[in-house]
């Protein structure tokens, strides 16, 4: 009596870890680049399969390829980059994975069996290949200060503002004076021209910084503002400017009568007002003013 044995468990366990293979090639492409996918999993094969035909003076180079292989993985991941997406995106995935099967006139006939782990990890990057590959926008972390502005000179009453902007969204934007913490600025400032530059970061339209600062606090001479903005991670970026304070004795005059020009004189040049003998909170002083852009005003910038 004939023995008939079954082959079909054999087939289905080939055919189970045919599938296994095929799925552990899938998956360790998942969230990976071209480049990356390459470098891990298909340098290997190409040095392998490949690269005694496809090289400088191999059978693939005399007969014209334009594929051709080095010691570099990065070289070669470029070269199937080139030739994969030219002259459109993924226009010879197909062609690659042909020819290694022995299709398309592969004059090395075939190299990789259809449907194994090395044939799929081909098409994994085949794919990878011919996705469009835009990097993700790098996060954002921006803070500009813009009043006051570097080497100015500032007394009195003045602006000081700026913006921030961050992908994880700002928390706070700190204000440092000569590197000691001096307090926190108000933030959320309508800034269309912000929204416009950074288009992708949410609330960037609303990112300005501003308040009144009386500068004539600061003791006379050079100092330092630092503005720190922080995210929600808890990264900080920083903007800083020298300035310069020019003030009077007393850093806030309150009396409405403590400012006289009736006896003194003034001269005008380009942006600037000179003004002599002006008597100011019982003393009498030589002013210059300046016009300020930013601050849309004059401000007084040398007091003798």
């Amino acid at each position: 009596m004939t023995r008939i044995v079954s082959e079909a468990p054999i087939f289905v366990g080939i055919k189970h870890i045919a599938g296994l293979m095929w799925l552990f090639a899938a998956s360790s492409a998942t969230g990976q680049t071209a480049e990356a996918f390459y470098i891990s999993d298909v340098e290997s094969i190409v040095q392998d399969k490949c690269i005694a035909c496809h090289r400088s003076g191999g059978q693939a180079a005399s007969n014209g390829a334009d594929l051709l292989f080095t010691s570099s993985a990065g070289s070669n991941h470029e070269a199937f980059d080139s030739y994969v997406n030219s002259p459109t995106l993924g226009a010879k995935a197909s062609r690659v994975l042909s020819k290694i099967v022995g299709g398309s006139g592969h004059g090395g006939g075939q190299v990789i069996s259809q449907g194994s782990a090395n044939y799929q990890t081909f098409s994994s990057y085949m794919d990878l290949l011919s996705a469009d590959e835009q990097p993700a926008a790098p996060d954002v972390l921006e803070v500009s200060l813009e009043e006051p502005l570097q080497g100015q000179v500032h007394t009195g009453v003045g602006n000081l503002r700026g913006w921030a902007v961050a992908s994880e969204g700002i928390t706070k934007v700190e204000i440092l004076i000569d590197g000691v913490l001096e307090f926190e600025a108000p933030y959320g400032g309508l800034r269309g021209d912000v929204g416009g530059a950074f288009p992708d970061v949410e609330g960037s339209g609303e990112s300005g910084f501003s308040l009144a600062y009386n500068y004539s606090a600061l003791a006379a001479g050079p100092h330092t503002v630092t503005a720190i903005a922080y995210n929600a991670l808890g990264e900080t970026q920083e903007s800083s400017a020298g300035f310069e304070v020019v003030r009077f004795d007393s850093p806030f005059i309150a009396d409405p009568n403590a400012v006289r020009l009736n006896n003194a004189s003034c001269t005008v040049s380009s942006d600037e007002i000179s003004i002599v003998d002006a008597r100011v909170d019982g003393s009498v002083l030589d002013l210059l003013l300046k016009w300020r852009r930013a601050e849309q005003g004059f401000e007084i910038v040398e007091i003798r």
